[in-house]
């Protein structure tokens, strides 16, 4: 069932249900005021019979006056359905047709064009014959009033039927809308294949909105997660395409002149373990940079970060020829990082720093207010202005055939960027060519945000 029929059956039954409330509450008062007011002309008439039997030296004549209501007729009626006495505030009363009955009773007549309460209790009259003793009052100001009521419940009824019909309809309209904007945009999804997006009022706050921005964010995560899916089959694609080019190249000189040229059989035989060591490497890289795209919030703990840049210092000074110098004033500096991740920024950079340079290398911890900066100094060659836009970006190198020969990939940098977002900081460089390179970590203290 559609949710429009949904809405529109749920509205009916709303309808239906206030039709037949109202139709309960009109009868079930109607009934209450008829049998209040048969209750107290029945009470009188008791009274009036009780007066009868006390008051023996009274005519009935006498005590009919005496109980006469305001606006009614009381009445003695015999066996013949006659009356035999009456009295009335108005002789127009006098031609209420009359009725005999062995039992009490009460009913509603109606007379002409008004409504009138009977009671009727038989009694003995002073003859000692049985007679009935009859109240008779006009009720139509009593029954204007439940008149008046029904109308009220009737245009009520039609008045809430019109705006519960428009607010339905409006209803309808705020939400099959956006759910049919959510159905379009997936099934263009589908068919094209494109990552679109619901448009979402800045001014709405209903859970309309909150769900058409989920999907959104959901989106944009998949766009992300198709996009990273696609950069790193180009990347592995293009950086593999050379070793496998070189392996294949040597392959068919092996087959060609291997078992001849003792010579070109070393030759292939070192290309090829070369090469399959540069796969191998650049395999590693890749798929370390496609799991740092993976968040490593929920592995983050308050570490003293100032023992860990020592002990890495340290471990890569026993591979490294140069000097490395750590400049710092503080013994703890505490902060959430994920530790392997941070010791992967630290390795990149001085492994970049030591490829490029032949000087020693400055590393330099310091503590701020709301951030730590660790900067990683060289006095290399440097870096030309126009590649230091790029030096991030993925497979990026400054100078390929150097860049092949210290056996960089151009990954190193943009898995050092990303796991540096990853902890809410960022990295810049400072560099001229022939003057050396500076890079420059900043980290927010405790999880906070830089400023």
């Amino acid at each position: 069932m559609r949710l429009r029929t949904r809405i529109q059956l749920s509205a009916t039954v709303v309808l239906m249900v206030l039709i037949i409330a109202n139709t309960l509450i009109y009868f079930i008062f109607k009934n209450s005021v008829i049998s209040s007011e048969i209750n107290r002309l029945t009470n009188t008439t008791v009274n009036t019979v009780k007066e009868l039997n006390t008051h023996s030296h009274l005519s009935m004549e006498q005590v009919l006056q005496a109980y006469l209501i305001s606006d009614g007729m009381i009445r003695v009626v015999n066996s013949s359905h006659n009356p035999i006495i009456q009295a009335a505030t108005n002789s127009d009363y006098f031609k209420i047709p009359s009725k005999y009955d062995d039992d009490q009773f009460e009913e509603v007549v109606q007379y002409k064009d008004s409504m009138y309460v009977v009671v009727s209790i038989p009694t003995i009259n002073e003859n000692g014959e049985i007679v009935n003793l009859q109240v008779v009052e006009n009720v139509d100001v009593l029954f204007g009033n439940i008149n008046d009521l029904k109308w009220v419940f009737l245009y009520t009824t039609i008045i809430v039927i019109i705006i519960l019909s428009l607010t339905s309809r409006l209803l309808v309209r705020m939400i099959s809308f956006p759910i049919q904007r959510l159905t379009q945009t997936m099934n263009l999804i589908e068919k094209d294949g494109s990552f679109e997006k619901i448009l979402v009022a800045n001014d709405s706050k209903d859970e309309l909105s909150e769900m058409a921005m989920t999907f959104n964010r959901m989106i944009t995560k998949l766009e992300k997660s198709y996009l990273k899916q696609e950069q790193f089959v180009s990347d592995a694609s293009h950086e593999l395409k050379t070793p496998l080019t070189v392996i294949d190249s040597y392959v068919k000189i092996l087959k060609r002149w291997g078992k001849e040229r003792p010579d070109i059989l070393e030759e292939a035989i070192d290309s090829i373990g070369s090469e399959s060591s540069r796969m191998k490497y650049l395999t590693e890289q890749l798929l370390l940079l496609a799991k740092s795209e993976e968040c490593i919030e929920n592995e983050k703990l308050k570490t003293n970060i100032v023992p860990i840049v020592e002990k890495t210092i340290h471990r890569l000074q026993q591979a490294f020829k140069h000097e490395i110098y750590l400049k710092n004033e503080q013994r703890e500096i505490h902060m959430n990082i994920h530790e392997p991740s941070f010791v992967q920024v630290l390795v990149i950079l001085l492994d970049n720093a030591k490829k490029y340079s032949d000087d020693h290398i400055k590393v330099e911890l310091k503590e701020w207010e709301e951030s730590v900066s660790i900067k990683v100094t060289d006095k290399g060659i440097g870096i030309p202005f126009e590649a230091q836009a790029h030096v991030f970006d993925r497979l990026y190198r400054v100078d390929k055939t150097r860049s092949r020969k210290t056996g960089g990939s151009g990954l190193g940098l943009s898995i050092a960027k990303r796991i540096v977002e990853q902890h809410d900081g960022y990295i810049n460089l400072e560099s001229a060519e022939g003057y050396g390179a500076t890079f420059t970590i900043t980290l927010p203290k405790n999880g906070g945000v830089i400023r």
